[in-house]
């Protein structure tokens, strides 16, 4: 596995000095890994290094925002979650999943073209932050990185309040580099692509404080080959 140098994007306001090199900062029960894939084709060798990944870090959430990927391999979840295992926006059908990795605890829906109302997404996100207690609102979503015609990722943060990390897996309207954007309350988003071939695999590393609050963010761009 092939991993690049780490990437910078804005900050949060509060971001550590501290942060280590490509391998991530010091795993504790306040930090969180996101690591996901996109649509690149997943052969046994891939399975092996998302698994030996997940086994090498408690604190890992794996993630995939494609359009196809195994969900189970030799009877374990490949994923924590993905768009085949993942969820709409009405509420009142607990459409969304929640995972814990140390003492933060993530709320995790999706967004496709066929479901492009960003107040639902939004009110979802806000369910789950208020009435759920999810520290961070995680959202995979295949609406595309930019588009002139409908809702996309940036669109969405745009209009989000409590949105606080979109994972792109459109197969050809993706963003190469990481960034960080403002919500309708002036408060980063976070948006990264894991799209095809080199681009297959991304890790965001997010510390939080002893309040529950983002104070770290770190970008890592790898490649997992099939």
């Amino acid at each position: 596995m092939a991993t690049a140098a780490l990437l910078t994007a804005r900050p949060f306001a509060a971001i550590a000095n501290g942060l280590s090199p490509v391998t991530g900062f010091s795993i504790n029960n306040n930090s969180l890994v996101l690591a996901h894939t996109g649509n690149a084709a997943a052969g046994n060798q891939t399975l092996q290094q998302i698994a030996k990944l997940k086994n090498s870090n408690a604190n890992l959430l794996m993630l995939h925002a494609g359009s196809n990927a195994p969900v189970v391999n030799n009877g374990r979840a490949v994923y924590d979650a993905s768009m085949q295992n993942g969820t709409s926006f009405s509420i009142n059908a607990d459409d969304y999943k929640i995972v814990y990795k140390g003492n933060i605890k993530t709320g995790i829906i999706t967004a496709d073209s066929k479901k492009p109302s960003a107040e639902k997404i939004n009110a979802l996100a806000i369910y789950l932050k208020k009435e759920k207690d999810c520290h961070l609102v995680v959202c995979l979503s295949q609406l595309g990185y930019k588009s002139k015609t409908g809702l996309d990722d940036l669109s969405l943060a745009a209009a989000s309040t409590h949105l606080d990390v979109i994972i792109g897996g459109h197969v050809t309207n993706f963003f190469k580099s990481p960034m960080t954007t403002l919500n309708k309350n002036k408060e980063e988003v976070i948006i990264n692509h894991a799209g095809t071939n080199g681009l297959a695999f991304r890790k965001i590393e997010i510390g939080f404080d002893n309040r529950g609050r983002k104070n770290q963010l770190a970008f890592t761009r790898s490649c997992l080959q099939a």
